[in-house]
């Protein structure tokens, strides 16, 4: 006898009368989670660069506020040494630069942070697209923002500066 498989014949009760199908699947997507929806806003994203910012500031801060201390011996008139104030005094004068200086980095990273990540969102639901021309128009919108007080050459300058510093990071990162 032959095994060739061309020539095999399956019984015929052993072929369904009929075949099993399946409908395609609904073209309806479930429901987003409404946590990916609060973390895709723009307000999400300018606060959660708002509380970046301000750690990156507060650190940056306190980094180059202990850089800033001045440890020469103040000289009076006649070149003579100004005494010394007592360690106590110098701690606490120390330490409130210190933390004014930690306040200014952590306010200022906060606002330019906020601005800037508040901004990119913007433009990125305006525009439909996620790429480098996001960043350079947000940058050279919170370099506008942020010189505006000064006037409108400021205005114009603080938006090459920032648009241009957005768009070397974007290829330094991107590369």
């Amino acid at each position: 006898m032959d095994d060739d498989a061309s020539t095999y014949r399956a019984p015929a009760s052993a072929l369904p009368a009929f075949r099993y199908f399946s409908l395609p699947a609904s073209p309806v997507a479930p429901p987003p989670n409404p946590l990916w929806l609060t973390q895709e806003s723009c307000a999400f994203k300018a606060t959660t660069g708002v509380v970046l910012g301000a750690g990156v500031g507060a650190m940056m801060g306190l980094f180059f506020g202990i850089l800033g201390a001045d440890p020469s011996v103040p000289v009076g008139p006649g070149g003579r040494a100004i005494p010394a104030a007592p360690l106590a005094h110098q701690v606490r004068v120390a330490w409130r630069a210190l933390g004014d200086k930690a306040l200014w980095y952590t306010k200022s990273f906060a606002v330019i942070t906020a601005l800037f990540s508040g901004c990119d969102c913007l433009f990125e639901k305006a525009r439909g697209r996620h790429d480098a021309i996001n960043g350079s128009l947000s940058g050279c919108a919170t370099g506008a923002v942020l010189a505006a007080k000064q006037g409108p050459q400021a205005a114009c300058l603080g938006c090459v500066g920032f648009a241009a510093f957005s768009v070397a990071v974007d290829a330094l990162m991107h590369q």
